[in-house]
């Protein structure tokens, strides 16, 4: 039986999801295996021979002089999604692979894949849809995000060995290396997003495909509204009474993962005990134990030129654009920092500034939102010190009632004791008086005579 092969691409920071991903395919498919092209530079930040999944590096595909020139003017996701067509001409010419799916590294994979692999058997190309069902009229702006984003989400792609597939990898290949950027994220009137929207174009162009209509794949949040789940009989989960194969998590956050995603306009409101609560909860304490912490902070190679100032969005379009006009340079873009940073690209960079202005309005909402973090923070320390303090000082009170009730007792005692001494004092005078009385004398003197006389016994008996 062969492999069942499985792709994806990262930059170094996204490394424990790929583990992630890897770790969920092998749990529930022994027998694929996952192949992950690294959009960035090793520079020694992990070691590929004991990760669970084969590392393709950039140095293995064609085409070097337009990856070289696609490192500089795509951002780290465009580059990301912009290498797929690449990657899946290596997959077909290097690996020979009959049959392979590519998923986005953040994504969990819950079950046999079996299911997607058997429909690929006789179809070209896979589609998963963002929607089946249309949504009330109240929520029509999620339907118009496809609109703009595309109507298949590109997280999920199958392919099989045909010359249709061939046709569309060479096709798909060409407009994402110079066409896959994200207009969406910086307002570009041009329209483009990534490598997702140009699939639109499939089912015209190329005829060979089906859709990927099984409701337990690619869960996410353009589809989590039509979607039901419930446990069976032996705790699985289940979505529309069938098994749920793999979830997207587009959006998705560590630190709320209850939350379905950030792009979501639905209003999604999921409980910790909801089988989205356990999901994200297995998912999250997945990631953190791939390294989440120590790999979402390792650097990309190709965000700094080399004197390691950062590449901004602005050079990066600047330079795209001197391309389109036949400016080169004869140098690396990435040794021409001061170049770039005295172009003004002024046409070309409203949009950018645009971006930039929203960027700057971001950061401010979050540093609002980290300053009144703090003050709650400091409010809620200031009141808890304030409590400790008011504890502490009717615990000192209680004390000071305590000494002063000790003290009063002591001079209650003392008292008695002067009262006690005071009467002893009197037994003692009169004791004294009657010892010296003629009385006390003479009976002294009638008790010695009668010891003498021996009368003593007798008279104590």
């Amino acid at each position: 039986m062969s492999k069942q092969i499985v792709c994806t691409t990262i930059t170094k920071s996204h490394l424990a999801y790929a583990r992630t991903l890897a770790e969920t395919l092998l749990e529930y498919n022994p027998d694929a295996e996952l192949y992950v092209l690294l959009a960035d530079r090793l520079d020694d930040a992990f070691d590929p021979e004991i990760e669970p999944f084969k590392l393709i590096q950039l140095e293995a595909l064609p085409d070097q002089n337009l990856i070289e020139r696609m490192k500089f003017y795509y951002t780290p996701f465009e580059f990301c999604c912009a290498l797929r067509g690449l990657l899946h001409q290596y997959v077909f010419e290097t690996l020979n692979a009959e049959r392979w799916i590519f998923l986005d590294s953040d994504v969990m994979v819950c079950h046999s894949l079996d299911a997607i692999f058997d429909q690929l058997s006789d179809v070209s190309i896979l589609l998963s849809p963002h929607a089946e069902t249309p949504v009330e009229i109240e929520y029509a702006a999620h339907e118009a995000c496809f609109l703009n984003a595309g109507m298949y989400n590109g997280g999920f792609l199958g392919l099989r060995r045909t010359e249709e597939t061939y046709r569309f990898i060479n096709w798909w290949k060409e407009r994402l290396i110079h066409y896959g950027f994200s207009d969406l994220s910086i307002a570009d009137p041009r329209g483009l997003f990534v490598d997702q929207l140009w699939l639109n174009f499939v089912p015209l162009y190329f005829r060979d495909f089906k859709l990927l209509l099984h409701p337990g794949t690619n869960i996410g949040h353009w589809n989590f509204y039509d979607r039901q789940f419930e446990y069976d009989g032996n705790g699985s989960i289940q979505v529309n009474q069938q098994p749920l194969l793999f979830i997207h998590f587009s959006g998705w956050n560590l630190s709320n993962p209850y939350q379905i995603s950030k792009y979501s306009l639905l209003p999604y409101e999921e409980q910790i005990d909801s089988p989205w609560g356990k999901m994200a909860t297995q998912y999250r304490e997945k990631l953190l134990k791939n390294g989440y912490e120590v790999t979402s902070q390792l650097p990309y190679a190709f965000g700094t030129f080399q004197d390691g100032s950062s590449i901004d969005w602005i050079s990066r379009r600047g330079y795209y654009d001197e391309l389109k006009r036949g400016i080169t340079g004869e140098d690396s873009p990435f040794d021409r920092a001061a170049y770039f940073q005295s172009q003004s690209y002024w046409i070309d960079s409203i949009p950018l500034l645009t971006e930039k202005l929203h960027q700057a309005n971001q950061t401010i909402h979050q540093l609002h939102a980290q300053v009144e973090q703090i003050q709650t923070s400091l409010q809620e320390t200031i009141a808890q010190q304030q409590l400790t303090i008011e504890q502490q000082q009717q615990t000192i009170e209680q004390q000071q009632q305590t000494i002063e009730q000790q003290q009063l007792t002591i001079e209650q005692q003392q008292q008695q004791i002067c009262e006690k001494d005071g009467m002893l004092d009197q037994i003692h005078l009169r004791l004294q008086a009657i010892e010296n009385s003629k009385f006390w004398q003479f009976r002294n003197l009638w008790w010695k005579l009668r010891r003498s006389l021996g009368q003593t016994d007798t008279l104590a008996q």
